[in-house]
């Protein structure tokens, strides 16, 4: 062999030793997923909540920030003066009372006794309490569970009873239920949309 093909063979062998291997490694920004798929401004990589509902404040994981609103529905039994039993043409009232309660196993009722203000206030006091009993036995009758029922009375000072503008002979039932509602965000056309709503009731 020669000394130039020594040479050209030499250099072969010093090229191939030399070149670089494929660097297989992946780096960590090449697998992050950059795409934010519902929208909320945190990337999917990072979004622990994939699917916020549109329009609602986010913390830094991404998932929608919720506050707990309560939701009233009000219900009035009637009574005949100086008297506690249930009369004929509220039997339906209470029979929807107590349809709603089945119906909606989160529902907690609060029966609110009111009397007129004839009579001393030992006697209206009496007759409120006997008059929330009739409705919370009437209620359990039809399978409402009674730790589902709260009682006031008109002269307690409470959230329902300080807004009773007039005393009456009857039994408020007030409904409430806890919500859990997707805080929303504000954004340049939030006056206007609560605009429209107000419009439109």
């Amino acid at each position: 062999m020669n000394i130039k093909n020594t040479i050209l063979m030499t250099l072969c062998l010093l090229v191939i030793a030399c070149a670089k291997q494929p660097d297989t490694q992946v780096t960590r920004h090449q697998i992050d997923d950059l795409r934010d798929h519902d929208n909320d401004g945190v990337i999917n990589q990072r979004d622990k909540c994939r699917a916020t509902p549109s329009g609602t404040l986010i913390d830094n994981n991404g998932c929608a920030i919720w506050l707990s609103e309560q939701s009233f529905a009000i219900h009035n039994v009637l009574f005949d003066l100086d008297k506690f039993e249930i009369r004929n043409d509220q039997h339906e009232q209470i029979q929807h009372l107590a349809l709603t309660l089945q119906q909606n196993p989160q529902l907690q009722v609060t029966l609110i006794g009111d009397t007129s203000s004839e009579g001393n206030e030992n006697y209206n006091h009496r007759l409120a309490q006997q008059r929330t009993d009739a409705i919370t036995l009437a209620l359990t009758k039809q399978g409402i569970d009674k730790q589902r029922i709260q009682i006031q009375e008109y002269y307690q000072d409470t959230d329902y009873t300080h807004q009773l503008k007039q005393r009456k002979r009857r039994v408020i039932a007030v409904l409430k239920e806890q919500q859990l509602q997707a805080q929303t965000q504000w954004t340049i056309y939030s006056s206007e949309e609560a605009t429209l709503r107000g419009v439109e009731q």
